[in-house]
């Protein structure tokens, strides 16, 4: 304890030109308060021993605070501190250190460069002013320094060191509160600085930033609000929650506390709505605690013009699910300020900026569930920006404009949404339209959308445009399959009337569609149309149902298909998932295929539908049935098949005549074909097939050889044709010995032994024996072949020619001997001519 001269004496070295005398100085009469302090605490009644300091003593410590050394002014600063806490204990005392402290720290601290090097120091010194603040219960006394507190905040909030930003910012919240009769006159002047610290890189400082500034708005200039709305919005990015939950507890403040609030309602609005879609659940629940709060205050305000609404509630007759009817306050706040926050709203679903498009997607819709029936009132601004958005190459933006429409679906009848975006599809067809339907249609009910005869038919018509079904892109394909399905799960057995536009649109996209996936989801939407809207019906009972119809609406456009025509994928994929339901159209499929398998017509076309022949016989031979396919038969050969196997020059004629005769071929090996039904056409199908043992495809080459040993094979089919008629096409039979291809060589030989087969009764050896010699001498020649399989093939053509032709024998044997000593295998010529003569 420092008694009286001790006291004075340690005061005067604090003006002594060497620091270090200076600081023990200051080191003495700081142990000295905090002794008084320490015996405080303790309850010591010994304080009456100690010296109150003199009233000089301030000025001194404040002369200290220029103090070149920075030891010397942290002492001056933590004496002070003492001296608040111990000796300022009511106004008068406070008052007159205030009028001594602040003059000090505002040049100290409140000009343009910092003046107070020490982090520290600048630390203390506003932790000094905070507990003035906060002890100081005078709050017109506290205003008359208001400027100067202004200007030493001005400067602090935006100090380089974090702590001092954040106790700047407490110091401002505590600041406001106490002068709040004052406050406004200068509180314009913290805005800038508080909103550049609320993006500083620490979250406690941008937090105790934003909570400055909600009291510095809220006590202050109301009109500030303004300025803050877009810096407070930029938070709602922030990856930190507290800094995100700390907006919502600033908006909800001035929604409830605020005193021109009604005048920024629009502004405060959407920033507290934001909250509902954050991903932290308690900034979720805060937002709807405040929200809900916000619209009970507004509804006592105005109880009067509200007063119909309370008392008499119109309750929705349908809801979205999952949601909670905000009260009468909260909807009517949405509703009178709703046609000012959409504009903008719209403008920042456009953006170039992703993260703004996400927050104004969500927000939206927030707001159409707020709104409910008042958003028809800018329904059809509001559908224009969905269309755009429902297009967003962000996933979430989409989904978000889902729910919007899925709500207005809800809340506004089919009449007004519907009327509104017909017009737009009467003028284009675009992704962004289509996809405004099937979340619409999600809010009304089967009985709504029945009842709406011409809005269902309109509906339809919509989605059947060629621009839709005929349109090769997947979004729209997965969007047509989308509105398709929710039509079936919506209305199911109501849905028979249009079920058949809903199964030929389906039907479309199956056609064309490229996607595995996709055709997968077709034929299951294609099945539970047949479940749902018919009773349990199966596929095949539903495909038999609309055939009829269907057929008829091809049969009209058959005549101009070309390879892209739409119609000709459907009929081509109900054919293939009609399967053995095909019987019992036959009719109506063959009069269809007369018409597009001309000559003249779209070779795609042609040769898309030959291979419809050849699969319609096989679903058709998989079935136990009793109809008959032989009164088709020849119309199928004679006017589709044949005039497509006629010679062309070019790749694509050759590869409709490939076709051609692999359809012909699986024609006949079909169970339920028959030579017998087809005998006038015989003669026409020999010398076609014999026109295309030349072909340069391989494989055409390969399927004629078949096609003609299956004719030689057939009693009824080569009854049409006499021997003068076999005779005159061996050269072209022969000729194949001669292919490039081993295969050909050894099939044309089956082939021969089958036309060996196929003579008459009634041969006359006299009369072909130059053909058979020739034959032989031919033949002959591929008995000599390097290839052993060939030459054991020819070896057993040899014998069917000269044992299966009365008298031929002879003929074969004295040509085999005439060419013998030619052969490099003799032994086989002594053989084959042993195995004829043992054959006769």
């Amino acid at each position: 304890m420092l008694t009286e001269s001790e006291m004075n004496r340690n005061i005067v070295l604090l003006a002594d030109p060497n620091k270090i005398t200076r600081q023990k100085a200051l080191q003495n009469l700081c142990n000295d308060l905090k002794s008084s302090l320490s015996n405080n605490n303790n309850n010591n009644n010994d304080d009456d021993d100690y010296l109150h300091p003199p009233s000089n003593i301030i000025e001194s410590m404040l002369k200290i605070f220029f103090d070149p050394a920075e030891k010397n002014r942290d002492l001056a600063l933590a004496y002070i501190s003492m001296y608040i806490t111990k000796y300022c204990i009511d106004d008068n005392n406070i008052d007159k250190i205030l009028s001594l402290l602040i003059p000090t720290f505002v040049q100290r601290l409140g000009t343009n460069d910092i003046i107070e090097p020490s982090e520290e120091i600048r630390l203390k010194s506003i932790s000094i002013l905070y507990e003035l603040c906060q002890i100081y219960s005078n709050g017109n006394k506290l205003s008359l320094y208001l400027n100067e507190w202004i200007t030493i905040l001005k400067r602090t909030i935006i100090d380089p060191y974090p702590e001092v930003r954040k106790l700047s910012c407490e110091l401002t919240s505590k600041l406001s509160c106490k002068c709040h009769e004052k406050f406004h006159l200068m509180s314009e002047n913290l805005i800038k600085p508080i909103i550049e610290t609320m993006k500083h890189q620490h979250a406690k400082v941008r937090v105790e930033a934003i909570n400055a500034l909600g009291n510095v708005i809220r006590y202050g200039n109301n009109k500030s609000i303004e300025d803050c709305v877009t810096p407070l919005a930029q938070r709602f990015f922030d990856h930190t929650s507290i800094v995100r939950l700390a907006v919502i507890n600033v908006v909800g403040m001035w929604m409830l506390e605020l005193r021109d609030r009604y005048s920024y309602f629009h502004m405060m609005l959407p920033l507290l709505l934001t909250g509902y879609t954050d991903e932290i659940e308690e900034i979720r629940e805060t937002t709807d605690s405040l929200w809900w709060d916000a619209g009970l205050k507004y509804e006592k305000e105005n109880e009067e013009d509200l007063k119909d609404q309370i008392n008499f509630p119109n309750t929705p007759k349908k809801y979205p699910p999952n949601l909670t009817r905000p009260n009468v306050g909260c909807r009517e706040l949405v509703k009178r300020n709703l046609i000012r926050i959409l504009p903008a709203l719209r403008n920042d679903l456009t953006d170039w900026v992703v993260s703004g498009r996400i927050k104004a997607s969500q927000l939206l819709t927030i707001l159409t569930w707020q709104a409910e029936e008042t958003i028809t009132q800018h329904l059809e601004d509001t559908l224009q920006v969905c269309s755009k958005g429902l297009v967003d190459d962000e996933l979430i933006v989409r989904e978000q404009i889902n729910k919007t429409l899925i709500y207005i679906g809800y809340f506004v009848s089919i009449n007004i949404w519907f009327n509104l975006i017909r017009l737009h599809f009467e003028q284009t067809s675009n992704l962004g339209l289509l996809r405004l339907i099937a979340p619409l249609l999600t809010g009304i009910t089967c009985d709504e959308l029945i009842q709406s005869e011409k809005i269902f038919d309109q509906l339809l018509t919509i989605i059947l445009k060629s621009e839709y079904t005929d349109n090769f892109q997947l979004p729209i394909q997965n969007e047509l399959l989308r509105i398709c399905r929710l039509l079936i799960e919506k209305c199911q057995q109501q849905l028979e009337p249009y079920a058949y536009r809903i199964f030929k649109c389906i039907l479309s996209l199956l056609s064309i569609a490229e996607n595995d996936e996709l055709k997968q989801q077709c034929k299951q939407t294609l099945n539970d149309l047949a479940l749902n809207t018919f009773e349990n019906s199966s596929l095949n009972e539903m495909y038999e149902k609309f055939a009829s119809q269907l057929f008829d609406d091809l049969k009209q456009t058959s005549n101009d298909w070309l390879r892209s025509t739409r119609d000709r994928f459907i009929f081509e994929t109900f054919i293939m998932q009609a399967g053995s339901s095909n019987r019992f159209f036959l009719k109506d499929i063959i009069e269809i295929l007369r018409i597009v398998m001309k000559p003249d017509r779209d070779p795609e076309v042609r040769n898309q539908c030959l291979l419809i022949i050849a699969n319609l016989l096989q679903f058709i031979d998989d079935t136990d049935t009793t109809v008959i396919i032989s009164p088709y038969l020849t119309i199928l050969i004679d006017e589709c098949i044949l005039p497509n196997m006629q010679w062309k020059a070019g790749r694509i004629a050759a590869a409709i005549r490939a076709t051609a005769i692999a359809t012909l071929w699986s024609l006949f090996q079909a169970k339920s074909f028959s030579f017998e039904q087809c005998t006038s056409s015989m003669k026409e199908i020999l010398l076609a097939v014999l026109g295309m043992l030349d072909d340069d495809d391989r494989l055409t080459r390969m399927n004629s050889c078949y096609v003609l040993q299956a004719l030689f094979s057939n009693d009824d089919a080569i009854r049409t044709i006499d021997n003068d008629q076999l005779h005159k096409i061996y050269p072209d039979l022969l000729k194949r010995l001669d292919d490039i291809s081993d295969d050909i060589r050894l099939i044309i030989c089956s082939t021969l032994n089958a036309y060996v087969q196929a003579f008459h009764g009634n041969f006359s050896i006299e009369l072909y024996r130059s053909h058979l010699e020739d034959i032989a001498k031919i033949l002959l020649i591929h008995l000599d072949d390097q290839n052993s399989q060939i030459q054991n093939t020819v070896f057993d053509t040899i014998v069917q020619f000269a044992t299966q032709l009365e008298n031929a024998s002879e003929t074969f044997i004295n040509e085999i001997r005439n060419v013998k000593h030619k052969h490099r295998n003799q032994i086989l010529c002594d053989t084959l001519i042993e195995r004829i003569q043992q054959s006769k």
